[in-house]
């Protein structure tokens, strides 16, 4: 789709969008519309059950109008926002329409970039391997009401930095894991390079030297060979700060020697949606031009049965040190961050870690697809995450953790299991308590267990069914309250 800004009202477009309120009190535009076409506007609505609550559609074709719910003024936050652009993304999807001018009101440059995010989220496809592909969006045009299009088409590259980062995040997630191996997701980040990210790919062997025990033995039994790879950007080299963002990378998980039941399992070629996560997140940030200083890691492995394969009743040493005794080699991901979570801090000395991972069943059947779960070791951090999540849309929820938890990954033989005992009992929180074992010096952690939101089983307000790109948003909205440069 391509997004322009324009003053001109009088053009004549396939479809004019506009908005009414609640109790169906019309915007000026709508008034003088509505005037100019006879009163066809009212009319219309009087014979309808629009009322102009958030959502409502009157489309009245016989003039090339869609009139779009509101709500009331003081009810349009981003969310409600993101939901009406969604609305108006699915019939412009729906019906094709080559030239579409939007004019909900007079609303703010601020006000009209959400309502394009919700719009262009809500149409996003993925067909990149149909034969017969119809969806061709490249020849849609939306035209957005502006006072002052150039300023406006300047400002807007915010927004599409991380409608264009979540899209990558998309993208990646949907690949199938015959296409995105190991070493293609590596190909895959190189590209960043051209964003002025210092990419860093840690190989097999280089693994192997350093001792990066876990996230080796998780790969054991694939023909693909794991990495860690760091994407370092800088956007303030005035301050000696960073932010460490870390993503689970299981290109494919079968769970291993503890192999997983069949049904659903074609879903975990999407298991690597942490890491794809955080390379839309350091996407975003480079094309916006973040003033703030982010390292993304990512451990990038396939969790395969095979004669040579981990085993339940293993032990290994991590690159932290510590030793883990492996009780299921479907509990793989969490090695794989282990490792991660050190090499992140022992390279880059981050002041806080954020890490993404689709990690647990469990997270699911606690807080379905509408929330992420929230584990942290600091306050202000998990309350900085859940305001910057109530804002964007993506609501968070904090898990407790504590010592009676930790307890659980206690090992006899080595110094943590990797599944807690008894089996499945508070599993999302001793998949927490486990990775906190590898945060050290004090460093404030937040882990988002994704495996519910990354995914959406019918489709929401601005995802249609498949995956979401949560976290791109909530970590941009994050940053740039907090801990950008102003």
């Amino acid at each position: 789709m391509n997004i322009k800004f324009t003053s001109e009202i009088n053009k004549d477009y396939d479809l004019t969008i506009i908005g009414i309120y609640k109790k169906n009190k019309f915007s000026n535009i709508a008034n003088k519309t509505d005037k100019k076409l006879n009163g066809i506007i009212s009319k219309s609505i009087k014979n309808s059950t629009f009322n102009g609550e958030i959502g409502d559609l009157v489309h009245i074709h016989s003039e090339k109008l869609l009139i779009v719910g509101l709500g009331e003024e003081k009810d349009l936050t981003e969310i409600n926002l993101q939901k009406i652009g969604g609305k108006i993304g699915l019939i412009l999807q729906k019906e094709k329409v080559k030239n579409s001018f939007i004019f909900l009101d007079n609303f703010s440059d601020e006000n009209n970039f959400k309502i394009i995010y919700g719009l262009i989220l809500k149409t996003y496809t993925f067909t990149k391997y149909k034969t017969e592909n119809t969806d061709d969006k490249t020849n849609q045009s939306i035209f957005v009401y502006s006072q002052n299009p150039q300023k406006s088409e300047n400002d807007f590259l915010k927004t599409k930095a991380i409608i264009d980062g979540i899209t990558t995040t998309r993208n990646l997630a949907n690949e199938p894991s015959n296409v995105l191996t190991t070493t293609e997701f590596v190909k895959e980040v190189k590209n960043l390079s051209k964003l002025g990210i210092k990419i860093e790919i840690i190989d097999e062997k280089q693994l192997k030297k350093m001792g990066a025990n876990l996230i080796l033995s998780v790969a054991k039994g694939s023909e693909y060979p794991p990495y860690i790879v760091s994407m370092s950007y800088t956007g303030n080299k005035k301050s000696k700060n960073t932010i460490g963002i870390i993503g689970k990378g299981l290109c494919f998980d079968s769970g291993g020697i503890s192999i997983k039941p069949s049904k659903g399992m074609d879903e975990m070629k999407s298991d690597m949606t942490g890491a794809a996560t955080v390379v839309g997140i350091m996407e975003s940030l480079a094309k916006r031009k973040a003033k703030v200083n982010v390292v993304g890691v990512i451990g990038l492995a396939e969790n395969m049965p095979d004669g040579n394969s981990y085993k339940p009743g293993d032990v290994i040493k991590s690159l932290s040190g510590k030793t883990v005794e492996v009780l299921n080699t479907d509990a793989e991901g969490r090695l794989v961050l282990g490792d991660c979570i050190t090499y992140t801090i022992k390279n880059f000395k981050p002041n806080l870690i954020i890490d993404f991972a689709t990690l647990t069943g469990a997270i699911i059947i606690a807080l379905g697809e509408e929330i992420t779960g929230l584990f942290s070791n600091n306050k202000e951090l998990a309350k900085k995450l859940i305001t910057s999540g109530l804002k964007t849309g993506e609501e968070l929820w904090q898990m407790p953790m504590g010592t009676k938890f930790k307890n659980m990954i206690k090992s006899n033989i080595a110094d943590m299991n990797n599944l807690g005992k008894p089996e499945r009992t508070a599993s999302s929180i001793t998949a927490a308590e486990f990775l906190e074992n590898f945060v050290e010096n004090d460093t404030p952690w937040a882990h988002l267990d994704i495996a519910g939101t990354a995914w959406t089983s019918s489709g929401n307000d601005i995802s249609p069914k498949g995956l979401t790109g949560v976290g791109v948003n909530l970590i941009n909205e994050f940053i740039s309250n907090y801990y950008e440069e102003k």
